[in-house]
């Protein structure tokens, strides 16, 4: 599959030349000054910015059934048509029954490694990286403060803002970049005010929520840039948008039954931006998306994203354009480690395990990118803090 939709990227890049006398060249599309910084047209309300076609897989809901269609045989991309949800959950199944993984001992390597892929246009996202929400649907003012208080506060932990920084959530990725002689990532929340609105204007379905496909993504995230909704990445910053459904939209083509979030990437003129696609949610994804009712943030659906949406960054910065870093099953470093949380501690009856900012995150962890088991037990290489 990988070779085919190589094919098909090539075909595309092709047929974007032509219709719009773009270029395209080297590991990444966007022009490169010595320092990896992005020297890319910054004017972008007179450019489209368009979804790839394809997604990564999501992050795989939490009550996910164990058994795959009789007979179904699965890709082993790490990535899915848009819009295909019925792909999208016989993989995440398959994947659970394919991925089981046995006690081994600390520090042996770990079976089903995750292993490096030269691939698509973007490679290994490097370098200064702007990360700029887009609040789409019926946020309140409050409610939309509230999220970009303790998400900003969760991407601000960072001391320098650089990944590499030990004793931080995103510290485990430093192998995917040390191992590549790669500039490593350093990250930041563009504001620490919400950006405007971008109203959900597509019709609701019987249950009252405005469907998002994964198409209209894209779609939301280019009228915020074209409407001004956002500020443009500061100067010598890579972007990496996030979508932030409220909780009156659901990402339609699985949220809450197959997944609870996705990345993927797009193209704003000769450049290639990836983004992130999460939401809000009711008590009705309890169970799909939440590790507890009880959050630290007295704010379930909050918790839940945190944690969806580190999971999402981790893939992100490794595996931008769906190519790059993957297991022989298809899986991403974060989707090794899904919905394992240890170490634990406790808020009352509120668990946790990351502290930044004054704020309680019970975050996910993350595969380390050499492979060596920190679980024994579980016979995986999953950490929290690297």
């Amino acid at each position: 599959m990988e070779t085919n939709m190589k094919k098909g990227h090539i075909f595309a890049i092709v047929a974007v030349f032509m219709a719009a006398s773009l270029s395209f060249s080297g590991a990444h599309a966007e022009e490169k000054s010595n320092d990896g910084e992005s020297k890319g047209n910054s004017n972008t309300q007179s450019q489209e910015f368009k979804g790839s076609g394809s997604r990564s897989h999501g992050h795989p809901i939490a009550n996910l059934s164990d058994a795959p269609t009789a007979g179904s045989k699965q890709d082993q991309g790490s990535f899915v048509k848009n819009d295909d949800q019925s792909g999208e959950l016989e993989w995440q199944k398959w994947n659970k029954v394919n991925s089981q993984a046995a006690a081994r001992a600390l520090n042996s390597v770990a079976s089903n490694p995750i292993t490096f892929h030269s691939g698509g246009p973007i490679g290994l996202y490097t370098g200064p990286t702007q990360i700029i929400p887009v609040w789409v649907g019926g946020w309140t003012d409050a409610n939309k403060e509230f999220w970009n208080t303790r998400l900003s506060a969760l991407v601000a932990g960072l001391k320098g803002l650089d990944i590499s920084v030990t004793d931080q959530v995103f510290n485990t990725n430093t192998l995917y970049f040390t191992t590549k002689s790669a500039t490593t990532t350093k990250l930041s929340w563009s504001t620490s005010l919400p950006s405007a609105t971008v109203p959900a204007t597509l019709q609701r379905a019987s249950g009252g929520v405005i469907p998002v496909s994964d198409a209209n993504v894209a779609t939301y995230i280019n009228t915020a840039l074209a409407s001004g909704k956002v500020a443009a990445p500061l100067a010598g910053t890579r972007p990496l948008y996030v979508y932030i459904g409220a909780a009156d939209t659901r990402l339609s083509s699985g949220f809450g039954t197959a997944y609870c979030g996705w990345h993927t990437y797009g193209t704003l003129g000769a450049r290639n931006i990836p983004y992130i696609a999460i939401q809000d949610f009711g008590s009705k994804y309890y169970s799909a998306c939440s590790a507890q009712t009880i959050s630290p943030n007295g704010n379930v659906a909050l918790d839940a994203m945190a944690s969806v949406l580190v999971h999402e960054i981790d893939e992100v910065i490794t595996d931008a354009d769906l190519r790059t870093w993957y297991d022989g099953k298809g899986a991403e470093n974060a989707d090794k480690c899904a919905w394992t949380f240890t170490p634990i501690a406790m808020a009352g009856l509120a668990k946790y395990n990351f502290t930044t900012g004054g704020y309680n995150f019970l975050i996910q962890r993350n595969w380390l990118a050499n492979n060596l088991v920190t679980d024994s037990v579980a016979g995986t290489a999953c950490s929290l803090k690297g």
